[in-house]
């Protein structure tokens, strides 16, 4: 097997975006958007920006940006957000609307060998279209909180408990 570099972008196109799924809807949403509770959770695609790229680009939380490969563009509201850093973005694939699907933005190469479509190289050029705005994000989602990981399942405490009653005796 020989290596293949990635496909040259023209100038200009000097911000990466990865794409995959999220937690809430499955493939693109094509089943998950029908179920009106899981639509509630994430009602629209949204792009992750991380908060190096939001500051040196005066992006804040709920702005509304577009983002162009040479292939097409796509308009979303922004997440400022840890999870991706520098010159990174992250666009979930899961989408009900037309005007916002990253495959807009991807090409058709792929590997000569096994034939899987280079969905990860995807270069942007980012667009500023309104600084800030309401956030994609529903009040509750698990993306604005502060989340306390916890060590091990703890389980000790559990047989502690008054109300524990274990399923078989030992």
């Amino acid at each position: 097997m020989t290596w293949k570099p990635p496909v040259e972008m023209p100038p200009g196109y000097d911000v990466h975006v990865n794409n995959g799924r999220i937690l809430e809807h499955f493939h693109e949403g094509n089943l998950t958007y029908r179920v009106r509770g899981i639509e509630r959770k994430v009602p629209k695609a949204y792009v992750e920006v991380s908060p190096e790229l939001a500051a040196e680009r005066g992006i804040q939380d709920g702005a509304l940006v577009r983002l162009t490969s040479p292939y097409g563009s796509v308009k979303l509201r922004a997440v400022v957000t840890d999870r991706v850093q520098g010159n990174e973005m992250y666009l979930p694939m899961n989408t009900w609307h037309d005007d916002d699907a990253v495959n807009y933005l991807t090409s058709s190469y792929h590997d000569d060998v096994t034939h899987t479509p280079a969905y990860k190289e995807v270069q942007v050029r980012l667009e500023v279209l309104r600084p800030d705005g309401e956030s994609p994000l529903v009040r509750g989602n698990f993306r604005l909180g502060h989340p306390n990981p916890q060590q091990g399942v703890r389980v000790e405490e559990k047989w502690k408990r008054a109300d524990y009653q274990p399923l078989v005796e030992a």
